[in-house]
């Protein structure tokens, strides 16, 4: 059976260097104050965060901004709180777009951190990698499995020293069907991990303190509405879609 560990690793090597592969931005439903809201509690001048799957920076001019309303303004709230993001990627083209807005960039596994342990004494970001796939054998899609995940979580709870954070979130799955019959975008029930499970491996793994941090509905919304704009004019009638298995999470070590 394919992995994200192993077999996805290859594909997201090479993120970026194809058409099919050109920047995007995920969605991040929770809204600019509520991070803020969550974070006052910490001190992040001149502390290390580090940005596990990196991938491109989210746009910092305006102009592009408003061509992507619901890109994650973390990276950028952090860094206005005084943090010093370090942007770790397995792909060594988005990594090059963090270095040009001089970012600390290291070219790393999620499942094997770059850092010793107790080395970070900041936090930690995970964004939408617990909900990331990768095209296997046949075009098949591949979803990361719950045990990839708790590797994950292993590896930012080893690096972060005590009583530091990693914010986990997740925009989720868009689950998209035709005349109410064919799926046509999407992973099997079976394959969603949500919030809940995070939050319980999270648990496992050692992290205390595990918070919900709420989404803003306004976003979500307009979320949904590009995900139908996203389709061809002619079949949009004929779509149903929705977002599946997103959540946010606090986890203190």
């Amino acid at each position: 059976m394919e992995k994200f560990e192993r077999e996805g690793k290859k594909y997201w090597e090479s993120f970026g260097k194809s058409l099919e592969l050109l920047p995007r931005q995920y969605f991040d439903f929770v809204s600019a104050k509520k991070y803020n809201e969550f974070l006052e509690r910490y001190d992040l001048q001149n502390r290390k965060v580090i940005d596990i799957g990196a991938g491109y920076p989210a746009p910092k001019v305006l102009s592009e901004k408003e061509l992507s309303p619901l890109a994650s303004e973390l990276q950028e709230i952090l860094e206005s709180r005084g943090a010093k993001i370090i942007a770790v990627d397995v792909a060594k083209e988005p990594l090059e777009r963090q270095k040009e807005i001089n970012r600390e960039s290291i070219l790393g596994s999620a499942f094997q951190l770059p850092f010793k342990n107790e080395s970070i004494d900041g936090g930690a970001i995970i964004l939408n990698i617990f909900n990331s796939s990768f095209k296997g054998t046949g075009g098949k899609e591949v979803f990361i499995s719950p045990e990839e995940c708790k590797k994950i979580l292993q590896e930012a709870y080893r690096v972060l020293q005590k009583d530091k954070f990693t914010i986990s979130n997740n925009y989720g799955y868009i689950i998209a069907n035709i005349d109410n019959l064919m799926k046509i975008t999407g992973p099997e029930d079976n394959e969603i991990i949500t919030a809940e499970m995070i939050q319980e491996l999270a648990g496992e793994v050692g992290f205390r303190n595990i918070e919900n941090i709420p989404f803003d509905e306004a976003r979500i919304e307009l979320a949904n509405k590009f995900i139908i704009e996203s389709f061809p004019e002619a079949l949009r009638d004929r779509i149903t879609a929705e977002i599946k298995g997103s959540g946010a999470l606090l986890l203190k070590k």
